[in-house]
């Protein structure tokens, strides 16, 4: 009988880590947001990321299986509760998917030069893009990470160097030229407490999200309760020093006014490229990046896919979601429909006007759908210590009961407080009754229909294994 595959040691794991966390576009957002943004990178760091990584490396340590996420909550709350959180997991990946690569394509054309700017904007590009891409994960995890692994790695690679250039070019331009922001102390303070900074937090906080995605994979990763906390410990320095000192470097590099919250980032090298007579950097870093961007399309795709497939191990789905490949040991099934309806996904994003915007409201209610996993892996890791009366478990990570407790508290409060603020409209907004309905309506609407297969599921008649 085919069985999944040990393919990924600590240093896949690391990879894996830093190209889905990393977002590049987090540090032009941030950047655009002022000198105030890191602080809130820091604070963001103490109260939602670092609570993140207790909580992945606890629950890994005690229950390494195949799911992270959907096996931590199952065994803690129960069958519908593990089977929500990897339902809410799966269906905001497939939506978010097209988003990813609608950027990705974009970034994509600046390799051949920035004359190619327009063909970024053409449907049929993005759209081959994007349909290529998918296709070429698709081909990377059927025939297993053991090979697969290798695109996401690449991923890894090309964002840690983006990040170093554009932190190379920072100093450069700070050297050269002085800082193009003034820094004085106070300013990195300015109006933190205003609901606009919380807002921005909020958003700030998501960009650190994804240390759970390694767990996920943990049937095929080499030892899973040392291999998740040591990538989660060398990912998350690599992950913090990128965003806090790139935000730095982009601030260095272009004064505030001028710095797109899109392609801050690239804008940024090309800025002080021109300056230094070094204008080739640009097609680095679109290189660079687009690798990037590719090799987390990997890592999520690869991620998002694992959760159809323990469904339908536990028969909460058909038992064909939980096959496995007889020569690779891949979940072929799970990862060839997740392909199909990502690409469907993607048609609709640059579909007329009806479709498009039919998908947009997908993209919208999907929001708080992807904050609900996160709900269950604080309020899993708080049971999980208190349930857990030993006097010292091996898989404690923080032996303070107290401080676990805190840090659990935090990313809830974080996460529910991401959520309140994915309720509220933004400022354009005409018709705020119809936004409410539309993102709450739609969040029910995906959490019902999660609920119902659930049902059906477990009503369906089941073979014998």
């Amino acid at each position: 009988m085919a069985e999944l595959r040990k393919a990924l040691g600590v240093w896949d794991v690391i990879l894996l880590n830093v190209t889905a966390i990393i977002g590049l576009r987090w540090i032009s957002l941030a950047a655009a947001g002022g000198n105030t943004s890191m602080t809130l990178w820091v604070i963001a760091l103490a109260l939602f990321f670092f609570p993140q990584a207790v909580a992945v490396i606890e629950l890994t340590r005690k229950i390494p299986e195949e799911g992270g996420v959907y096996s931590w909550t199952k065994s803690t709350f129960g069958n519908f509760h593990g089977f929500i959180a990897g339902w809410c997991y799966w269906t905001n990946n497939l939506v978010y998917f097209p988003f990813l690569l609608v950027y990705v394509a974009g970034i994509s054309v600046f390799i051949a030069g920035s004359g190619y700017q327009d063909v970024g904007e053409s449907k049929a590009y993005v759209l081959t893009f994007s349909l290529l891409a998918l296709f070429a994960v698709m081909v990377a995890n059927v025939i297993g990470l053991q090979t697969g692994k290798w695109l996401q790695n690449a991923g890894g690679v090309g964002t840690w160097g983006a990040g170093a250039v554009l932190l190379v070019f920072g100093g450069l331009a700070f050297a050269r030229f002085g800082s193009a922001n003034p820094m004085p102390v106070e300013s990195f303070f300015y109006e933190i407490l205003t609901f606009a900074k919380l807002s921005f937090f909020a958003g700030i906080c998501f960009g650190f999200a994804g240390l759970e995605l390694a767990a996920v994979l943990a049937g095929e990763i080499k030892d899973p309760e040392r291999a998740v906390p040591r990538a989660t410990l060398v990912s998350g320095a690599v992950i913090t020093a990128i965003y806090v000192l790139g935000t730095l470097a982009l601030l260095v590099a272009l004064p505030r006014s001028e710095i797109n919250v899109i392609t801050g980032f690239l804008q940024g090298i090309a800025a002080v490229g021109d300056k230094l007579g070094a204008g080739w950097a640009t097609r680095l870093l679109a290189l660079l990046i687009t690798l990037g961007g590719i090799g987390g399309l990997m890592a999520w795709f690869t991620g998002a896919a694992r959760m159809p497939f323990v469904a339908g191990i536990d028969r909460f789905l058909p038992d064909s979601f939980g096959r496995l490949h007889p020569k690779y040991g891949s979940p072929y099934v799970a990862v060839t429909l997740q392909a199909v309806l990502a690409a469907g996904f993607a048609v609709m994003s640059l579909a007329g006007a009806t479709v498009q915007e039919a998908y947009l409201v997908l993209l919208d209610t999907t929001l708080l759908v992807y904050f609900v996993p996160y709900v269950y892996l604080f309020a899993t890791h708080v049971l999980v210590r208190n349930r857990d009366q030993a006097p010292e478990p091996d898989y404690r990570f923080l032996k303070s009961q107290r401080l676990a407790q805190v840090a659990s508290a935090c990313g809830l409060i974080t996460t529910l407080l991401a959520m309140a603020m994915a309720l509220v409209p933004p400022g354009e907004t005409e018709n705020v009754l119809l936004f409410e309905i539309k993102v709450v309506g739609g969040f029910l609407s995906f959490l019902g229909v999660g609920g119902l297969v659930y049902w059906l599921g477990t009503r369906a008649p089941r073979r014998d294994s």
